[in-house]
């Protein structure tokens, strides 16, 4: 396998997913792109029978997330919260609603978990913060392969 389209698709893969994130999270916690900010967030997840910490948890997660998948900082960490964060969105909140989005269901939330997962088990790749706080060179990951 050729590593350094590898490493392109894994970028592609994390700035989409990571872009994804962020645009939500950034709804959640700051009221754009149409969303209702933290207060909103608050009370719409707690009103549907969520604890109250949960919210702050899934706001904050997905804009940190998001940035850090975008980037490529501490991408396992990152990759691993949202992995956890759909997974449980797919079973809790979509999965009664079967699977198509229109009616709701659990085939985006899925979508972004098994990515998630992917980027996991994955890492970050050659094209990364992560890459570069860790002094390997392009070369350098290559050789590892």
């Amino acid at each position: 396998m050729d590593s350094r389209k590898s490493d392109v698709a894994l970028f592609l893969l994390r700035a989409v997913v990571g872009a994804v994130f962020f645009a939500h999270g950034a709804q959640k916690v700051l009221g754009w792109f149409g969303g209702s900010g933290l207060p909103g967030t608050v009370d719409a997840m707690t009103k549907n029978g969520m604890p109250v910490l949960v919210p702050y948890l899934v706001a904050f997660g997905e804009l940190l997330a998001g940035l850090g998948l975008i980037f490529g900082v501490l991408t396992r960490i990152a990759a691993a919260g949202m992995f956890i964060e759909m997974l449980g969105a797919v079973l809790i909140v979509h999965a009664k609603n079967g699977f198509f989005s229109d009616k709701h269901g659990f085939e985006f939330p899925l979508t972004l978990c098994i990515a998630s997962l992917a980027i996991l088990i994955q890492g970050a790749g050659a094209y990364s913060f992560d890459a570069a706080m860790h002094g390997a060179s392009l070369s350098q990951v290559e050789a590892t392969r």
